[in-house]
């Protein structure tokens, strides 16, 4: 459960019963920056429709991207206020039809020379009755070290490894921190060096996922010097029991090119809002 302190103020009267979180960090993904991802689920008996308040440092300003995952397994755009709390902003989510949502933003990390690192604090005022991590391990990372160390450790989307832990209930009277140190010799980034990931493979890989996804993001990787050729692939995105795989489409993003599928918000190649 979301509980907010005095802190917050009008905050408080935006909770609802928060059944699981799930707070996934992807360093240097598509951009020198961590991306920060909330995977949320609220009670199955909270009456809808609800509103939702989760933190976010202040200093990311926005957040990149708020929906709810209606019955259909399609993204839409949740309505959100942003509150602007000292060193935090409150974000207070609308769910309209569906108890499952997601909330992403990019904060910076500390880069010094080849060496990354990144401290995700969740703060006090919030009290959260099941929490749980994902670290993405960047395609060019190595002694990567995670704190509270991981429960599991192993391969996933695109051949990429992925470090998860429970963390379990979360007092709301202190701080939560997760830290991520690695380094980056090349500098590169995971989203240039992905391999495309086959609906047939996701299928076979999800029976021994830990987390059930709640959204598979689509994109595509411009190759070939000299000429346009795209690669979809798939970006998965996982919480408990099954797995979702959206279809293809002949959807590009106006800004870059970038192909997309029929059920993708924002281009994650550039991150623009795409036009249907």
């Amino acid at each position: 459960m979301l509980v907010m302190g005095s802190t917050y103020g009008q905050a408080q009267e935006a909770t609802a019963f928060v059944k699981h979180l799930e707070v996934a960090l992807w360093p240097e993904y598509d951009r020198p920056a961590m991306l920060v991802i909330y995977r949320f689920e609220l009670a199955p008996d909270t009456s809808l429709p609800a509103r939702v308040a989760l933190p976010i440092p202040a200093d990311v300003g926005r957040p990149n991207a708020v929906a709810w995952l209606g019955t259909d397994g399609v993204l839409y755009d949740a309505a959100f206020i942003l509150q602007p709390a000292g060193d935090w902003s409150v974000v207070q989510v609308e769910m309209s039809d569906t108890r499952t949502g997601q909330l992403e933003y990019y904060a910076a990390m500390d880069i010094s020379g080849t060496i990354r690192s990144f401290l995700f604090e969740w703060p006090p005022g919030f009290e959260l009755r099941e929490m749980a991590y994902e670290v993405q391990e960047p395609v060019a990372a190595t002694e990567l070290i995670v704190n509270p160390a991981p429960d599991h450790a192993g391969p996933g989307d695109f051949g990429l490894n992925y470090l998860t832990a429970i963390l379990g209930p979360q007092a709301g009277d202190r701080a939560l921190a997760i830290s991520v140190t690695y380094k980056n010799a090349a500098g590169t980034l995971s989203v240039e060096a992905l391999q495309p990931l086959g609906v047939a493979q996701v299928d076979a890989q999800a029976g021994n996922l830990d987390l059930l996804p709640l959204l598979v993001y689509a994109a595509g990787i411009a190759i070939l010097g000299g000429g346009v050729y795209y690669l979809a692939f798939t970006r998965r995105r996982r919480n408990r029991t099954t797995d979702l795989v959206l279809q293809a489409s002949t959807v590009y993003c106006y800004q870059c090119g970038t192909a997309a599928r029929n059920r993708d918000v924002y281009c994650r190649q550039c991150g623009e809002k795409l036009r249907r």
